[in-house]
């Protein structure tokens, strides 16, 4: 076939898929940097013969080489495969169409799956976990999502160190991935969404079948992660955030499980909505256990007798009154403190810029902001509550040198409301554009990423900069930092904790940091705790830090001493 009826054939069968189609003007490895394709075809003879160099150039280069390319040859002539360039399939002409979509899909469903694995588990993140169930909602076929976490991790945690957490959170994948895996369907899939909450998505009829194996092998696991005295006795005694000594059982698993059978969806956070709903409900049940969602509401745990508790739906509307009053009082008395944790270059030793954070005044949010901006969420009052926090740190950081950085945290609700954030920025006083630093987390790039996107882009023409949050934990893949081309990249806490006894993690920050020189992205380091953790990440070149080790958030700006 010649090339140009195979582009147009090929462009009209892709476009049935509702593929997004580019072909460049002028310079095509220039066009792939700004446009960060899923996958890129090169015919032999384009540009004049030029194809295999061009495709040599992509897989050469550090931040393009993770693209996937297939490379369109003449019949018998795949004789220049060079075992030093990696082109990731190799598609004689001759072939039909039908052969190189089939090519195509598959070539674009293992990038995803590699440049979003978990650093931890090495199972898929959150993106592909996203992508997969859009995939079964679309397909018009019955399916089930398993949603899975662990109970009373916290504790376990406080109690033998994170390091020993980090196992049980890979015990658990494993036991997840066996189960699915002796199951024996090829449609099923395992994610990790990050930290204990993992996903898997399975044929309607096997969930409840699925969900039972992987408690019981839990349950048989668990006893033996702790020590023989907790073992023992059967739970850990600790003080909880109000200092009462508490008995926290050992960990146990809750599953909820959704599926399709009775409910059509239409959109993927309409599950998301269920599972967090129905997961305080699994959790308020003694011991490892998983809940079937139905249409009817009616809600049953799989072991034991039905709950007697009072069902989620009646008490999420009681919450929604509570939360909304709570709300409307702390934004009215602004009930808020703001605290500002040192940024440093840490191969000058000098302070670049403060991460302003926010906490409640008092109660129970005001040693966790997570909780009160999920809260928050729930009640519909994000936007008014980011409004809080930026206001109040612009103000309490008039004081901030006109060499330092300020970042900000802001949720998607608010990045993608374009009149908001005008108003928002309006009174920013006297710290300049080019002091503002925004930073964006996983949930917002996963949420509304084309629209986080075209936010970012307009703000950018002010001069704000902008960091990604949380990157190699599992919730971001490579591509979208790609394609969003940060100032800063803020390495997830989690790659950094013990990084100075863990050489995978050294070897994952190494690779980024290539990855990181390749879009000119500065690194930084969150949750620096420890002098050997501070000590490491200097070696390995990692050029902003921050963390307890260097100073802890104060409301005034903290001085650090090196």
């Amino acid at each position: 076939m010649d090339g140009g009826r195979l582009k147009e054939e090929l462009s009209a069968a892709l476009q049935k898929l509702h593929y997004d189609l580019f072909f460049p003007d002028g310079d095509p490895v220039e066009k792939v940097f700004h446009e960060v394709p899923h996958l890129v075809i090169i015919d032999e003879d384009f540009k004049e013969g030029r194809g295999k160099h061009i495709a040599m150039n992509l897989k050469e280069d550090l931040v393009l080489k993770h693209i996937p390319v297939i490379f369109l040859a003449k019949d018998k002539e795949l004789h220049w495969r060079d075992k030093n360039i990696k082109i990731d399939a190799y598609f004689q002409k001759s072939n039909t169409v039908d052969e190189l979509v089939e090519s195509i899909k598959d070539s674009i469903s293992q990038n995803y799956n590699e440049l979003d694995l978990n650093p931890l588990t090495h199972l898929p993140g959150s993106r592909s976990s996203l992508l997969r169930i859009e995939r079964g909602i679309h397909a018009n076929k019955f399916f089930s999502v398993c949603c899975i976490d662990l109970r009373n991790l916290a504790a376990y945690n406080r109690a033998y160190g994170d390091a020993r957490g980090d196992k049980v959170i890979i015990k658990l994948g494993q036991i997840i991935q066996e189960v699915v895996k002796k199951d024996g369907s090829p449609e099923y899939f395992v994610g990790h969404l990050g930290g204990d909450d993992f996903i898997a998505v399975t044929l309607s009829e096997a969930a409840v079948r699925i969900s039972e194996k992987v408690i019981r092998r839990f349950d048989e696991a668990i006893p033996n992660l702790y020590d023989a005295k907790h073992k023992k006795l059967g739970f850990l005694i600790q003080k909880d955030n109000g200092g009462v000594l508490t008995r926290y059982p050992l960990m146990s698993v809750s599953i909820v499980i959704i599926d399709n059978e009775k409910m059509e969806f239409s959109e993927i956070t309409q599950i998301g909505r269920i599972a967090n709903e129905f997961k305080e409900h699994a959790k308020a049940l003694p011991g490892s256990c998983y809940i079937k969602y139905r249409h009817s509401q009616s809600v049953k745990p799989a072991q034991g007798e039905e709950s007697k508790k009072q069902s989620p739906k009646a008490k999420s509307h009681s919450a929604e009154v509570t939360s909304s009053l709570f709300f409307d009082t702390l934004i009215r008395e602004r009930q808020i403190k703001t605290f500002y944790q040192p940024i440093v270059d840490l191969r000058m030793k000098t302070v670049m810029g403060y991460e302003a954070l926010t906490r409640a005044a008092s109660g129970e949010f005001s040693e966790n902001a997570a909780a009160m901006f999920a809260m928050a969420r729930q009640a519909g009052r994000v936007k008014e509550l980011d409004r809080l926090c930026v206001e109040q740190a612009l103000k309490r950081g008039q004081g901030l040198g006109s060499d330092k950085k300020l970042f900000l945290n802001l949720n998607h609700e608010t990045l993608i409301d374009p009149s908001f954030m005008k108003e928002l920025f309006a009174c920013k006083g006297l710290i300049g554009f080019r002091n503002i630093v925004i930073e964006v987390t996983e949930q917002s790039i996963l949420r509304s990423f084309e629209k986080v996107r075209e936010a970012l882009l307009e703000l950018r023409t002010q001069g704000v900069s902008v960091a990604i949050d949380d990157v190699g934990g599992g919730a971001v893949s490579l591509r979208d930092v790609a394609v969003l081309k940060p100032d800063y990249i803020k390495f997830d806490r989690s790659l950094i904790r013990q990084i100075d006894t863990n050489i995978t993690k050294q070897q994952i920050i190494l690779s980024m940091l290539l990855f990181a020189n390749g879009i000119r992205a500065i690194t930084t380091a969150e949750g620096i705790e420890t002098k050997r953790e501070y000590d490491t990440v200097v070696m390995l070149g990692i050029v902003l830090g921050q963390g307890y080790h260097i100073a802890k958030p104060g409301e005034a700006f903290p001085d650090v001493s090196f």
